[in-house]
C-alpha cells in the first residue's frame, strides 16, 4: 500500500501563482526577482498556516532555477525538481526551536562561506526564528549584515515581536495576513473536486470558520473529516467530530445570551466541556461580525460571511446595536484571557462570562440608561391627576396617632397625592444614605405629603418629638429629602416645620439633659439620647 500524502503537504502551492490571499507579498518578491533587488534577508511573520515556509521554499526555487533568478520558475530544471523534493543541498532548512543554542549557530556562521555546491544560492530557511536564544542571535548579527553574495537568509516566525530588534532591522520584513473564508472555501472546493469528494453544503464554509484565516489547518482538519466520514462528509458528521463549537452552537448560544435564560445557558455550555476555550473564540468572531455589521452596514466587506448566517448575524447587530456589541467583545476578550491564565477552570470563566453577559441591564450602553431615566422621570413628573389618587396611611405605624389636618392649600391645579408605589420608591430613595430619615417618614406614612403652589408639593410634619424635630431640622436632611423628591416626583419640595413644636411625653422617663457637645454628636451621626434607668 503506497503511503498517504496529507491534504496540506499534497497541494503545496509551488509557485507564486498559487499562493492565495498574500498578493502584497507575492508581488513584491515579484518585483524584487524582476528588477534586481534581491535582498540578503527576509523574515516572513504571520499566523500559523499562512504559507511562510511556502513562499520561502517558492523564493529560494526561483532563485536557483536554472532560468533565473525568476518569478516564475519553470519546474522542470534539475535545481526546481530537488527544491520540490526537498533534495537540493543548497537549500538548508533548520528549525529554529531544536536549534535555540549559540553552538548551532556559530556552525551555521562557519559553513557561510564555503561556495554553494550545486545551485547559484546557498539558502538558509530558518523556521520559527523567534526562538533562538540572545546569544545566538547575537552572534549571528554580522553574517547577518553582511553575508556572502552567494547566501540569502530566509526567517520564519510567528512571534515577530521576540525577534531583536537588531535582527529585524537588518531583514526585510513581509508580514502576512489570515486568509479570508471566502479564499479558504474555494480553495477547499478544488481541493474536494480533485480528490473526488462530495461534501454537503456548508461543509467547507464550516471548514474555513474553525480554520481560523489558515490554510494549513483548513486542510489539517478536512484530512481529519475525510478519515471520520468518507468521500461524503455532511455538516452532521464535523460536528459529530468536535474539536470547536460549530456556527449553529454558538448562535444557539448568543440567542440563550439575548433572552436573558441563564438555566438554558448554564445546561447548553455543559454539553460543551472540554471545547471553552475554542468557544470563547467562536463567540468573539461572531460578536465581532456582528458589531462589524451593525457599526458599518450589512454591505462591508469587513465580514468574510455570506447568504443565510450573514443575514443572521446582521439581525442580531441590529437588535443588540453596536455599543452593546462592543461591551460583548470586551466582556468576551477578558474571559478568554482569563481562561488562558486559569488552566482548568475554562469552563468556570466561559459560565461566569456569559452569564454576566445574559443580565441585559449590565451591557447596557450608557446613552440607554439616560434615555430609560428621562422617560421614567417623564412618566413619574406628568403623571394624569387621575392615576393621583390619595394613597391609605401607611400600616408601618399602628401605634402612632395621626398628624393633624393641615389646613387646605388652594392651587392652580386639583390637590394630587402621590400613589404608594411612588411614596415607597421616594423612601427607597432616602433609604441610600438617610436611613434613620427614611424610618422617620416611613413612620409618619404618605399623608405628611401634601399638594403645593404651582406644582410643588410640602412635606407637612407636626408632633414630633425634639429628637425627630432636630432630625428634620437638620439642614442636610432637608436637602436630601428635596433631592429625593425631585428624582422621584419631578417637582420641588417645601419642607413645613412650623406645627413641630409640642414633644410626646415617655410614662416613667424623664428627658434627659444635653450639653453643646451631645447636641452637636446627635446632629452629625442621627442619633438620638435616651435615658438608661
Amino acid at each position: 500500500m503506497s503511503a498517504y500524502l496529507v491534504l496540506a503537504r499534497k497541494y503545496r502551492p509551488k509557485h507564486f501563482g498559487e499562493v492565495i490571499g498574500q498578493e502584497v507579498v507575492t508581488e513584491v518578491l515579484r518585483g524584487a526577482l524582476t528588477g534586481g533587488h534581491l535582498g540578503h534577508a527576509y523574515l516572513f511573520a504571520g499566523p500559523r498556516g499562512t504559507g511562510k515556509t511556502t513562499l520561502a521554499r517558492i523564493l529560494a526555487k526561483c532563485l536557483n532555477c536554472e532560468r533565473g533568478p525568476t518569478p516564475d520558475p519553470c519546474g522542470t530544471c534539475e535545481r526546481c525538481r530537488a527544491a520540490d523534493s526537498g533534495s537540493e543541498v543548497d537549500i538548508i532548512e533548520l528549525d529554529a526551536a531544536s536549534h535555540t543554542g549559540v553552538d548551532h549557530i556559530r556552525e551555521l556562521r562557519d559553513e557561510v562561506a564555503y561556495a554553494p555546491m550545486r545551485a547559484r544560492h546557498k539558502v538558509y530557511i530558518v523556521d520559527e526564528v523567534h526562538m533562538l536564544s540572545k546569544a545566538a542571535f547575537n552572534a549571528l548579527l554580522k553574517t547577518l549584515e553582511e553575508p556572502p553574495a552567494h547566501v540569502v537568509f530566509l526567517f520564519a516566525t510567528t512571534d515577530p515581536h521576540k525577534v531583536l530588534d537588531t535582527v529585524l532591522s537588518r531583514c526585510q520584513v513581509l508580514r502576512l495576513v489570515p486568509l479570508p473564508e471566502e479564499r479558504i472555501v474555494a480553495r477547499l472546493e478544488q481541493v474536494f473536486a480533485a480528490e473526488g469528494v462530495l461534501a454537503e453544503a456548508g461543509v467547507t464554509a464550516e471548514l474555513a470558520r474553525r480554520a481560523h484565516g489558515g490554510m494549513r489547518d483548513a486542510l489539517s482538519l478536512a484530512d481529519k473529516l475525510l478519515a471520520f466520514a468518507g468521500d461524503e462528509p455532511r455538516l452532521a458528521d464535523l460536528e459529530r467530530l468536535g474539536g470547536e463549537a460549530g456556527s449553529q452552537e454558538l448562535d444557539e448560544l448568543l440567542t440563550l445570551v439575548e433572552a436573558g435564560d441563564r438555566p438554558g445557558l448554564l445546561a447548553r455550555i455543559a454539553s460543551l466541556e472540554g471545547d471553552e476555550e475554542e468557544v470563547l473564540e467562536g463567540l468573539l468572531g461572531q460578536v465581532r461580525s456582528a458589531a462589524l455589521l451593525a457599526f458599518c452596514g450589512e454591505s462591508t466587506p469587513l465580514v468574510t460571511l455570506s447568504g443565510r448566517e450573514r443575514s443572521r448575524v446582521a439581525e442580531r447587530g441590529g437588535r443588540l446595536g453596536p455599543e452593546r456589541l462592543e461591551l460583548w467583545l470586551q466582556q468576551l476578550l477578558r474571559a478568554r484571557e482569563r481562561a488562558r491564565l486559569l488552566p482548568g477552570q475554562e469552563r468556570l470563566v466561559l459560565e461566569l462570562c456569559l452569564l454576566d453577559l445574559a443580565r441585559s441591564e449590565a451591557t447596557l450602553p450608557l446613552a440607554e440608561l439616560v434615555r430609560r431615566l428621562e422617560a421614567l422621570e417623564q412618566r413619574l413628573g406628568g403623571a394624569p391627576p387621575a392615576a393621583r389618587a390619595a394613597p391609605a396611611p401607611s400600616a408601618a405605624a399602628p401605634a402612632r396617632a395621626a398628624p393633624p389636618a393641615a389646613p387646605p392649600v388652594r392651587t392652580s391645579e386639583a390637590p394630587a397625592a402621590s400613589p404608594a408605589a411612588t411614596w415607597d420608591a421616594f423612601l427607597a430613595e432616602l433609604r441610600r444614605g438617610r436611613a434613620s430619615l427614611a424610618e422617620l417618614l416611613a413612620r409618619l406614612g404618605p399623608s405628611v405629603l401634601r399638594p403645593g403652589i404651582d406644582g410643588g408639593a410640602h412635606l407637612v410634619l407636626s408632633g414630633l418629638t425634639p429628637d425627630e424635630q432636630r432630625l428634620m431640622a437638620d439642614k442636610r436632611n432637608q436637602r436630601a429629602c428635596e433631592q429625593a423628591h425631585q428624582g422621584v416626583f419631578g417637582r420641588p419640595l417645601a419642607i413645613d416645620l412650623a406645627q413641630a413644636a409640642m414633644p410626646r411625653a415617655v410614662p416613667g422617663r424623664t428627658a434627659p439633659v444635653k450639653d453643646p457637645l451631645t447636641e452637636r454628636m446627635i446632629q452629625d451621626f442621627e442619633g438620638t439620647m435616651e435615658e438608661l434607668t
